[in-house]
This record gives C-alpha cells, structure tokens and sequence, in this order.
C-alpha cells in the first residue's frame, strides 16, 4: 500500500505494510490532563519561545557534543578535532550510526544533563503556566532524549503520529529544542490543532509502523478526515524551544538538506 503525506512544501510517498484502521468516537484529550489549557496556544497545539541563557545553551551544546563523540567512537568511528554535531554524518556510516542511535534509543538520566536540569523543568513550568518535570509519577522516567537526522537519510525520524497511542506517554507537554541543523527543510513537522482531533477522524497502522521495510516503534497516521496529512514545518531558531501537545500529530522530519545533521533535544513533562 503507497501512502502520501505533505510536508511543508514536499509530497512524501512511502510503501507501508499492514493493515489500518480508525479510532473510536473520542477526543483523547478531553479525558486527560491537558498541559497547555493555560497557554494562548492552547488551540493551535504548539508555540516557539525563547529557551534559556546563551551560556546555559553553549553549555549543553558542547556537553552533547562530547556525549555523542564519545558513542561514535565506542560504536567503531573515529573522532578528530574537527568533529561537530552538525557534521555528525561525515563521521559514521550506516552500521556505526546504527550503533548510536540503539545507544541513544532510551535516553540519559538528567543526572547527565550538562547543566541542571531544573532550570529547563522551571523555564518548561514557566511557559506553560504549570509546575511541570521530567519526573513522571506513574513510569519510572526522569530523561531527557537527542534525536539524530542525518541529511538524506530517511529512516532517521518517526513516521507522523500521536506520541499519547503510547499510554505511558500521556497527560504530558513535548518540547523539540533544534542543536544543529533545524530549519524549513529539517525541522519536526506537525498538524496544527490536531491534537483536538476525534479519534474516529484518524486514520492509522495499528503499533509500530513497517515504511519502506523500516520498522518504526510508533503507527503512522494514514489520513486525516479522509484526506492525506499536511505537516507544517515550525522553525525555531538556536536557543529557541518548541513546545507542543503530546496529542498532537507531528513527526516526518526528514532532513532535505544535503550537507547537515539535524540534531534536537526532545523531552516530555508531567505536572509535579
């Protein structure tokens, strides 16, 4: 079966197997805790804001640096002077980056944050209106995550998806802050005000998703309201954050540039 879905100006066309279907006659949403009821963007389902002090994000970006280094050297690929997050693809190939991206899967405890962690739990509570953290009550969870998108390579992201069909991942508030390499041809798409959605109005694979023989841990939205998606492409700058409802349709950020790794912190909060 061929599926199609728009992203920002691009049509993307992948092979899927397995079956679909459409959900029941409900609002997820409105059965949960909704971490944004306070925000102007309440609506819309996302907002980019200002993150933290420019010597705060030198500091995790060069505290991620190291870490990333130090898994491209552990799974085979050599490391020199030179080596930069955005230039990660020209370090590894497709075995070695495997390698890290299984080592990266789950995460780090924020224990291994390069700065304190709370200044990013209070800045997130700030905007949002909410004492949140990354420390969830019901799951025994308290990490923070970095996504890799190597330029041209296409099973790097997520199909499109709801990240609350994981229960566990419910009741929360999702943030893409970009390290390198995000712009309008990289960034994390989204749908806009889709987090408000009746499930009956989605289409999707049931579990993890098999595009072009890659196997994802998330379904894939299929259509909405019987159309194909369309994904905008938001656009936060270095030392920006974009928030955004867990229950929102958003993934499908392949990376169009040519020369660049796209990097992102992506962490989820809990109301304390």
């Amino acid at each position: 079966m061929i599926i199609k879905y728009k992203l920002g100006e691009k049509e993307i066309e992948l092979e899927l197997e397995g079956s679909t279907f459409t959900g029941a006659e409900e609002v997820l949403l409105l059965k949960d805790e909704n971490l944004i009821e306070n925000t102007s963007w309440k609506n819309i389902g996302f907002d980019i804001v200002d993150f933290l002090s420019d010597s705060d994000f030198q500091l995790i970006k060069l505290g991620l640096k190291k870490i990333i280094a130090g898994f491209v050297s552990e799974a085979g690929g050599q490391i020199d002077d030179n080596f930069e997050l955005e230039h990660y693809h020209l370090y590894v190939n497709n075995e070695i980056h495997l390698k890290v991206a299984k080592m990266i899967q789950w995460g780090w405890h924020v224990n291994e944050f390069p700065i304190d962690f709370n200044l990013i739990n209070n800045r997130i509570s700030e905007v949002v209106g909410i004492k949140v953290s990354t420390k969830a009550k019901h799951i025994e969870l308290n990490n923070f995550f970095l996504r890799i998108v190597r330029p041209q390579n296409f099973q790097d992201n997520n199909p499109p998806h709801r990240d609350v069909w994981i229960d566990r991942l419910r009741d929360a508030v999702n943030i893409y802050a970009p390290m390198c390499g995000s712009d309008i041809n990289s960034s994390l798409g989204l749908i806009p005000g889709s987090h408000l959605l009746n499930e009956s109005e989605i289409e999707r694979t049931a579990d993890g998703a098999i595009l072009n023989g890659t196997s994802y841990t998330v379904p894939c939205v299929i259509s909405v309201k019987g159309e194909q998606p369309n994904l905008v492409r938001p656009d936060p700058k270095e030392n920006q954050v974009m928030l955004f409802s867990p229950y929102i349709v958003h993934g499908g950020g392949y990376n169009f540039n040519k020369n660049t790794t796209r990097m992102s912190l992506e962490v989820r909060f809990w109301k304390i």
